[in-house]
C-alpha cells in the first residue's frame, strides 16, 4: 500500500509550532512514510517554506467553511472541516490523519494495518470517537457524499468531531480492529496524571504512544499546567536548538511537576 501521514494547518502560521513539532516527533520515531500537510491559501509563504525544509509535503487546498459558523465552541473551528480533504488523496492507499496538536511519543506504523475507518475513543464520550487520530481509506465518492450531508445535518459539537461521529455512527459498533486503543490518542492531561503516580506510570512507556494536547496548546502563551508539557517542548527545542536553555527546560518540567500536584489535591492526595 502507499501510506501517508496527514494533518491540516488553516487560519494563518498559529499551528506552525504543533505541526513542527508533529513532524519532528514522526521523524523521531524512526518512519520512512510521507508526512503530508494540507494548507489553505492564509498560511503564510515563509510558514509553508519552513515546514517543507522539515520533512513536510505542502498540498494545497480550499477550506470547507463551518455550516455553523454563527455558533461556534471554539473559533479555530471556523476552518476544521477542511480535515475533511484527507478523503480527497487518492494518491495514497490509506493515510493517518493527526491533528496539529498531536505529538507521536514512538513509532505508529502499525496503524497502517488497521481497517480503515479506524479511530480511537473520546475522553469525554467514550462511545464517540475522537477525530484527532483517524485510520483513512481516501475515496472522493466518499468525500462527496460528505459535503453533502455535512450541509443537510451539520455537527453536534460544532466541529468536524461531531460530523464525522453522525457520518460513521456505526463506528461504536465496528469489529475491534476498528477502535484504536486508547494509547494512540491519550488526552494530554490523562497522560500527565498516568505519569505522575508511581504505580499507573508503569505501563505508561508501552501504552502511550500519541499525546494529543486537546484543551490547552503548550505553545499558546496562555497555556499553563497543560499536563505533558516538557515532552512537547522537548520537540520544540529539537526543532529550534537556538531557543533552548536549561531554564526553558526547568520550567517545563516545574509544570509538570505542579500539574501532578495540583490533580493530587484535587483527587484528594
Amino acid at each position: 500500500m502507499k501510506c501517508a501521514y496527514v494533518t491540516t494547518i488553516c487560519n494563518g502560521d498559529g499551528y506552525v509550532p504543533g505541526v513542527e513539532v508533529l513532524g519532528k516527533s514522526l521523524l523521531a520515531s524512526g518512519t520512512k512514510l510521507p508526512m503530508v500537510a494540507l494548507a489553505t491559501a492564509d498560511v503564510p509563504p515563509s510558514a509553508r517554506a519552513k515546514l517543507a525544509r522539515q520533512g513536510w509535503q505542502i498540498r494545497d487546498v480550499e477550506p470547507i467553511a463551518n455550516p455553523d459558523a454563527d455558533h461556534l465552541l471554539f473559533p479555530r473551528f471556523a476552518s476544521v472541516f477542511t480535515k475533511l480533504r484527507a478523503w480527497e488523496l487518492t494518491d495514497f492507499d490509506r493515510v493517518v490523519t493527526l491533528d496539529a496538536d498531536t505529538l507521536v511519543l514512538q513509532n505508529v506504523d502499525d496503524l497502517f494495518e488497521r481497517p480503515p475507518f479506524a479511530a480511537g475513543p473520546d475522553f469525554f464520550l467514550p462511545d464517540h470517537f475522537n477525530s484527532g487520530v483517524m485510520v483513512v481509506e481516501p475515496d472522493a465518492a466518499v468525500f462527496r457524499k460528505m459535503v453533502e450531508q455535512l450541509l443537510a445535518s451539520g455537527s453536534y459539537d460544532g466541529g468536524d468531531q461531531g460530523f464525522l461521529n453522525v457520518f460513521y455512527g456505526d463506528w461504536y459498533a465496528m469489529p475491534v480492529e476498528h477502535r484504536l486503543p486508547v494509547g494512540y490518542n491519550m488526552a494530554h492531561f490523562i497522560y500527565q496524571f498516568l505519569r505522575g503516580h508511581p504505580t499507573l506510570k508503569r505501563n505508561l512507556e508501552k501504552q502511550a504512544k500519541i499525546i494529543h494536547y486537546m484543551v490547552q496548546k503548550p505553545w499558546q502563551a496562555h497555556a499553563v499546567l497543560t499536563g505533558g508539557s516538557a515532552a512537547w517542548w522537548q520537540r520544540y527545542f529539537e526543532v529550534h536548538p537556538e531557543q533552548s536553555q536549561h531554564w526553558r527546560d526547568r520550567v517545563h518540567e516545574l509544570e509538570d511537576w505542579t500539574f501532578d500536584h495540583v490533580a493530587a489535591l484535587v483527587l484528594g492526595g
